[in-house]
């Protein structure tokens, strides 16, 4: 009878009640919270986090490419944790029709927010634009000569509404 069950696997991060499957991150952020950081270049954290975000927009265009017709897009909302040292959440948000750049400075105005256009069909996708929090959208724009030119060229269009289209196309600019 035993050989019938299935391994239990004790991760204390794991959630699964009423089946809803999911993590505890508060579980997550206590532990990290108790822990003495350790000091970490902003290379370091975006090194960290580099090979699970480049797999979790895999995971999302594997999830959305039968449910949206090609071209879709993936909205990623990435945030920096006030109270965790060295963590950054991402949300992948798959869609339809491109969100309007304008809208979501307004909507998550402490979120980096990156565009993504996808054909699952060819294989393809591309960064639209990347747009950083409000506050740093001003910090940039008073020492442009500091940053990359393609970020300056990004915000200048989010705030003059020329990145709100309703689609793109691989073929344009952003």
């Amino acid at each position: 009878m035993s050989g019938d069950r299935e391994k239990i696997t004790l991760d204390p991060y794991d959630y699964n009640r009423f089946g809803s499957k999911a993590k505890r991150v508060g579980q997550a952020a206590l532990d990290l919270v108790s822990k003495d950081p350790q000091p970490q270049t902003v290379g370091e954290t975006i090194d960290a986090f580099g090979p699970k975000y480049a797999e979790e927009i895999e995971k999302a265009i594997e999830d959305n490419k039968d449910k949206y017709k090609s071209p879709f897009y993936i909205l990623v909302l990435t945030k920096k944790e006030y109270l965790i040292i060295n963590a950054v959440r991402n949300w992948f948000i798959a869609r339809q029709t491109a969100p309007y750049a304008f809208d979501m400075m307004e909507q998550y105005p402490e979120h980096t927010k990156t565009l993504y256009i996808v054909d699952a069909r060819q294989g393809k996708i591309k960064i639209l634009w990347s747009l950083p929090g409000f506050q740093d959208c001003i910090t940039v724009a008073k020492n442009p000569h500091l940053y990359a030119p393609e970020l300056i060229r990004w915000i200048e269009l989010c705030f003059n509404k020329k990145l709100d289209k309703d689609e793109y196309t691989f073929d344009e600019v952003a």
